[in-house]
């Protein structure tokens, strides 16, 4: 096996345990620009670039950029429950999983295609699926760059090249709102 990235190490420590309380909210404009650089640093082949610990500081301070928006902002809503990320559990975090900095990583680009969705359709959805087709494309880099396999994210995956990966979106949205209301009670007052 490879040895793991410095890019998948940082960017998980930076997203995941970097405090969440800046001075200024970020803004939609600077949410946008994350994102951008993120998808563009973070599937690159970084191992030969001479810029690698740059490009690793620049994925880490764009994956906290999309993770504080992603948490702070009113104009996006994402499902960051067990149906929509199966690939890591945000309750416990990640340290308790095999490739928890690569797993990481994929919850960057997860919410990096949420809330890009969200913005560019000017409406709040919390479907998984356009998260899991960002992460997806990440995924794809980690395992030629890394050589890891997340099952879960195989298992995605799988649906994706099946052409069933939508569907499959339409139904974790639907099982994630049905523990919602069953949790918390219906909006409408209904127990």
């Amino acid at each position: 096996m490879k040895p793991r990235s410095p890019l998948c190490v940082l960017a998980a420590a930076l997203a995941l345990a970097s405090p969440l309380s800046a001075s200024t909210p970020v803004s939609r404009d600077q949410v946008l620009e994350a994102i951008r650089l993120f998808e563009m640093n973070a599937s690159g082949d970084l191992a030969g670039s001479g810029r690698e610990s740059e490009k690793n500081r620049e994925v880490a301070r764009d994956s906290n950029t999309i993770l504080r928006y992603s948490l702070e902002s009113d104009d996006v809503v994402v499902d960051l429950g067990p149906d929509a990320v199966p690939w890591c559990d945000v309750k416990k975090g990640l340290s308790e999983f095999a490739n928890s900095s690569e797993r990481g990583l994929l919850l960057a680009a997860y919410l990096s295609g949420c809330v890009k969705s969200q913005l560019e359709a000017g409406k709040q959805d919390p479907s998984p699926y356009p998260g899991w087709v960002a992460m997806l494309k990440i995924y794809r880099a980690v395992r030629i760059r890394e050589g890891v396999s997340i099952p879960e994210a195989d298992a995605l995956l799988a649906r994706q090249n099946a052409g069933t990966l939508e569907s499959f979106a339409a139904e974790a949205s639907r099982r994630s709102a049905e523990k919602l209301r069953k949790t918390y009670g219906d909006p409408q007052g209904k127990p």
